[in-house]
């Protein structure tokens, strides 16, 4: 089953300034940020198969404070790993484990024995606007999950196929690419 590093969270005290280093600097595309008013958000992409390989999310000075990690993500092949990983996890014991949507992914999160904050997710075949999350029913059989989800986020701000999505997102890292 083939896991693979997606991207990571971290938080941070000045947002304007951090998104100015990673796109300036580094060369990352905004690809998403949260809207004005709430907890504050702003998803980075330097590479054309990935919405996000970083997300610089403003620190609660609480639980998160600035310069910690807020999680790491792995990207999982499919339902099936998913669940059978989410079935370890509970055998494991002893782990909080959340099931979540994000209209883009069905995710687990959980912390591992020493603490640290970890997704495992897999794609859904759509894009919409982040940051997003609900819970999900991971029992649910594929086609009734997909339904669901579909159903859940048909309605919302910037909803497309992801290829859609992805198409434009590649020609804004690649302006060459046909």
């Amino acid at each position: 089953m083939p896991i693979s590093l997606s991207h990571f969270e971290i938080r941070v005290r000045n947002l304007p300034r951090m998104e100015e280093f990673y796109t300036g600097t580094l060369g990352f595309l905004v690809t998403d940020r949260s809207a004005p008013g709430g907890h504050q958000m702003v998803f980075l992409s330097g590479t054309a198969g990935e919405h996000h390989q970083i997300v610089l999310a403003e620190s609660d000075h609480g639980a998160f404070p600035a310069g910690t990690l807020d999680h790491l993500a792995f990207r999982i092949s499919d339902l099936a790993s998913l669940r059978r990983l989410h079935g370890a996890l509970q055998s494991y014991g002893g782990l909080a484990i959340e099931t979540v949507s994000h209209g883009t992914t069905w995710s687990i999160y959980f912390r591992d024995p020493e603490g640290n904050r970890i997704e495992l997710f897999v794609s859904t075949p759509w894009h919409v606007a982040q940051p997003l999350r609900f819970p999900i029913d991971l029992s649910l059989p594929d086609d009734d999950l997909m339904a669901w989800t579909e159903e859940k986020i048909s309605s919302l701000p910037d909803f497309q196929p992801v290829e859609q999505w992805l198409h434009r997102h590649r020609r804004r890292i690649e302006p060459n690419a046909t």
